[in-house]
């Protein structure tokens, strides 16, 4: 939700474990004869949205407002080396006018640090974009692209990151998810993850990510994913090419680019370009942002972040989805959202 990082591997883990977990964290604390500490947090976004132009004839015209995502967080450091969060969610529905909320756990995880090494057991952000999340920092915007094309953003198991060098120039990040379905967001199947990130000066991280997914039915998943970004106090950038082999279902394939500019105390410029290779698998099910899953597709999103002070965000943005032509011959119209993104943050 915000650039909140331990280091450029994302946010700092907090995964499933639940209660059990948690109050064996909590014993393992006592031994190391630590004080533990909690904190309580909370943040919120949402739009006041018009869609003036939309591919389904049924989405056009639509307005309303909408709150999109809302985060209670405990976070706690049980002792000098145990750490552990549980995050709920709340969750309007995706879908134009309609404002059901759904309630359920995001995060749910305990961790240890061994030096600079962490890791974390139970429900906590996947491998796939935690990193790329964590440089493009404006999820309250819009969910990274390939978040944004139905990838589970969470899984449950056990991670361990770190680094690989001395000098923590390469870095390492692998996980292993059994695709329990617990919380909002989980993985589907038993996903193998691994990642190595290179970092040459503080401005730099290259990126490069793997997985493989084994599902219930006879089709499995293998993602394959690099990214690169800069980063300055006036400007980043990253840039990102991802592709999914689905085997008996469409494969997703993107590409996308991001430039992010402060030009002021409080004000940054925001363009983003998402470019899908393949028509989107998920379609329609996309929450706030859908596709059409008939055709090829480039997302365009300009916006102008208004940070009036260290808790709340004014966003006004534009997004532009533009197809190609489809296997009918038919081009799907241009989709067109006008937003006005509120973000509160006190996490």
């Amino acid at each position: 939700m915000h650039r909140d990082s331990i280091d450029r591997t994302g946010y700092r883990v907090r995964r499933r474990g639940g209660l059990a977990l948690s109050l064996l964290a909590c014993g393992a604390a006592g031994a190391d004869g630590a004080e533990s500490r909690f904190d309580v947090g909370w943040l919120a976004f949402g739009d006041l949205y018009a869609v003036p132009a939309y591919h389904d004839p049924d989405g056009e015209d639509a307005m309303g407002l909408v709150m999109r995502r809302a985060y209670l967080t405990l976070d706690a450091d049980f002792a000098t080396h145990w750490f552990g969060r549980l995050r709920v969610e709340a969750n309007q529905a995706g879908a134009f006018e309609d404002y059901d909320v759904d309630i359920d756990f995001k995060d749910a995880y305990v961790g240890r640090d061994f030096g600079e090494h962490r890791l974390v057991i139970g429900l906590s952000p996947t491998l796939t974009f935690d990193l790329i999340e964590d440089f493009w920092g404006l999820r309250y915007l819009a969910k990274t692209p390939m978040d944004l094309q139905g990838l589970p953003s969470r899984d449950t198991g056990i991670a361990l990151r770190g680094p690989l060098t001395a000098d923590g120039r390469f870095r390492y990040r692998v996980m292993l998810g059994d695709g329990d379905e617990f919380g909002t967001d989980s993985g589907d199947g038993v996903k193998t993850m691994a990642a190595m990130s290179w970092h040459p000066d503080s401005r730099w991280t290259v990126d490069l990510f793997a997985d493989y997914e084994v599902l219930p039915g006879p089709a499995d998943r293998t993602t394959l994913q690099g990214f690169v970004g800069y980063e300055t106090e006036a400007f980043r950038w990253g840039l990102q090419y991802s592709h999914q082999d689905r085997e008996d279902d469409p494969a997703l394939e993107l590409a996308s680019g991001f430039f992010v500019a402060r030009t002021g105390k409080r004000t940054s410029l925001i363009a983003r370009i998402d470019r899908l290779l393949k028509p989107s698998p998920e379609g329609d099910t996309i929450d706030y942002l859908p596709f059409d899953p008939s055709a090829k597709a480039t997302m365009f999103i300009g916006a102008l972040e208004v940070r009036y002070n260290e808790h709340y965000a004014l966003t006004p943005n534009v997004v532009v989805k533009r197809y190609d032509e489809n296997d009918a011959g038919e081009r799907p119209d241009t989709d067109l959202h006008l937003r006005l993104t509120l973000f509160i943050d006190f996490d």
